[in-house]
């Protein structure tokens, strides 16, 4: 099956919205903890940028979608790829949640 951006788009939209089911179900207490596996990757994207084959910044999103629909002050975002997140941190540098 032929590469097509329209399917990266759909996959990545599907991704990240993925993540926010997730977020959702623990922080309302369906849940106790989750686990969203998916690709595209996203840590190398930053607040207008696509690079490193990651079109969202899918912990990124999740993390202020938690702190502004939940309220949390703070988010830790563990990243164990063998490459820097160089996205995630550009999206947070001047923040201190």
């Amino acid at each position: 099956m032929p590469h097509s951006a329209q399917d990266t788009n759909k996959a990545a939209r599907l991704a990240c919205g993925c993540l926010l089911q997730v977020v959702d179900a623990v922080l309302t207490g369906k849940c106790r903890n989750g686990v969203a596996l998916t690709r595209p990757p996203g840590h190398h994207s930053d607040k207008d940028t696509v690079s490193g084959f990651c079109i969202f910044n899918n912990a990124a999103v999740a993390a202020r979608y938690a702190m502004q629909r939940y309220g949390l002050k703070r988010i830790l975002i563990f990243d164990w790829d063998v490459h820097h997140g160089n996205g995630t941190q550009e999206i947070f540098y001047d923040s201190n949640s």
